[in-house]
């Protein structure tokens, strides 16, 4: 008898294989002249949270790949892939991203995205490479963070956001130990903890050696949020 077996997100039946990150993140060897597609993360999906979800992962790549510093392979999805498709379909990637000017003397521009929508498929991606690493799935709220944004604009220069900042320094600390995984690390690396005893789940990823983005969730922290929302007697 065949076992069935269900999506990474939910109970659905397994209908597919969810690339983690999403597979429109490595370039093409035929383009790039090197494989970067060798032994790519997938976890069995079902269509709601796979193939439903392609303008998710085509806004989480275009603000990734926004970030100054980039190497060769983020240069190249960025001159390949998200220029092309920006003159395609124009409406849906000026919906990534809201103008907000220019800085640093006319050098840099400052857009604002979704972060509500960053911060999910930041979501998707932690809970697929848990039930990657730990074969089940996580169902506490995750948390996201990068030290990649900014909280604003003052004197035509980028305010970092302090909290965030100090928060991404205890991440670090945190994961310092863990190996890092990703077998295509021009692309994509990453980091992961989890304590079983304590409930508790780190993540940390970088894209093409210059986003980052740190996760966490806990018990703990699920509970105190739970608390915070409970009306007073």
């Amino acid at each position: 008898m065949t076992s069935v077996t269900t999506c990474y997100m939910c109970d659905s039946v397994e209908t597919s294989r969810e690339h983690a990150p999403p597979l429109c993140f490595f370039p093409e060897a035929k383009e790039f002249g090197r494989d970067l597609r060798r032994n790519l993360i997938t976890v069995p999906s079902c269509d709601q949270h796979n193939s439903k979800k392609s303008n998710d992962d085509e806004f989480l790549r275009s603000v990734v790949l926004m970030a100054a510093g980039s190497n060769q392979a983020g240069q190249h999805q960025f001159h390949w892939k998200i220029l092309p498709a920006t003159s395609r379909k124009p409406h849906t990637y000026r919906s990534f991203f809201a103008d907000k000017g220019t800085v640093a003397r006319g050098t840099g521009h400052a857009s604002q995205i979704d972060r509500d929508r960053f911060d999910l498929c930041i979501d998707h991606l932690a809970r697929a490479l848990f039930f990657h690493t730990f074969k089940r799935r996580w169902q506490l709220p995750v948390t996201t963070l990068s030290p990649n944004f900014y909280s604003g604009i003052d004197s035509d220069t980028m305010v970092p956001h302090q909290p965030t900042i100090e928060a991404v320094e205890v991440s670090r600390q945190v994961l310092g130990s863990e190996p890092v995984n990703g077998k295509n690390p021009d692309v994509f690396q990453y980091r992961i903890r989890y304590d079983e005893i304590e409930e508790g789940l780190a993540f940390a990823a970088i894209f093409y050696d210059c986003f980052e983005v740190y996760s966490y969730s806990s018990k703990d922290l699920a509970n105190a949020a739970l608390n915070t929302t409970e009306e007073p007697d």
